[in-house]
C-alpha cells in the first residue's frame, strides 16, 4: 500500500491544542499585550532616534533610504503601541531594525518579539485597533466588510468580531 500525502487523504493537520489557543485565543491577549507594547517602543524609539541624528534639512525624503527607513520604522512603533495592523507592523519593523540591533545583546530578545507578534498577529492587537481593523479589512481566508464580503446583514456587524472566533 502506497503513502498518501495528508492532503491527498483529504485530512489537514491540526496545530496542539495549547499552541493554537495562545496564539489564536483572544482570551490570551492580555497575554501579549506587553510584548507589543514593548516591540512598539522599541521601533518608535529607534525610528525617533535616526530621524533626530539626520541632518537638518527642508526635505527629509532628500536623504533616500536612511529618511525613509527612519520614517517607516517610527510608523511601525506608532501602530504597534495602537494594535493596528500587529502582524504586518511587527513584520516590516523587524526587518528595518535588523541593521539597527545587530551585535546588541537585545538582538535574539528583539527578534524573539517580531516572531511572536508575526505569529499572534491576530491576538496581538485585539486590545487596541486591530479590533476594529480586522473585521473591517477582512483576513486572509474571508474579507471583511470593506473589501470582499458584503455589508452584513441582522446580528452579524463589524462590532460583532465574528472574524476572530475559536472553532468549534
Amino acid at each position: 500500500m502506497g503513502r498518501q500525502s495528508l492532503a491527498a487523504r483529504g485530512t489537514t493537520p491540526h496545530d496542539p491544542a495549547l499552541l493554537h489557543n495562545l496564539l489564536s485565543d483572544v482570551r490570551y491577549a492580555p497575554l501579549w499585550l506587553v510584548p507589543r507594547l514593548l516591540l512598539g517602543w522599541f521601533s518608535l524609539d529607534a525610528g525617533w532616534h535616526h530621524l533626530r541624528n539626520l541632518p537638518v534639512s527642508a526635505d527629509l525624503l532628500a536623504y533616500g533610504a536612511p529618511g525613509l527607513a527612519a520614517i517607516a520604522l517610527t510608523l511601525c512603533g506608532v501602530a504597534l503601541i495602537l494594535g493596528a495592523l500587529t502582524g504586518p507592523s511587527a513584520f516590516v519593523a523587524g526587518c528595518l531594525s535588523a541593521g539597527l540591533w545587530a551585535g546588541e545583546a537585545l538582538a535574539p530578545l528583539h527578534f524573539a518579539g517580531v516572531v511572536l507578534m508575526v505569529l499572534t498577529w491576530k491576538t496581538a492587537g485585539w486590545i487596541g485597533l486591530d479590533r476594529w481593523l480586522l473585521p473591517l479589512l477582512g483576513l486572509p481566508w474571508q474579507g471583511g466588510l470593506l473589501f470582499g464580503r458584503e455589508r452584513a446583514s441582522g446580528s452579524e456587524t463589524a462590532g460583532n468580531h465574528q472574524l476572530i472566533t475559536r472553532p468549534e
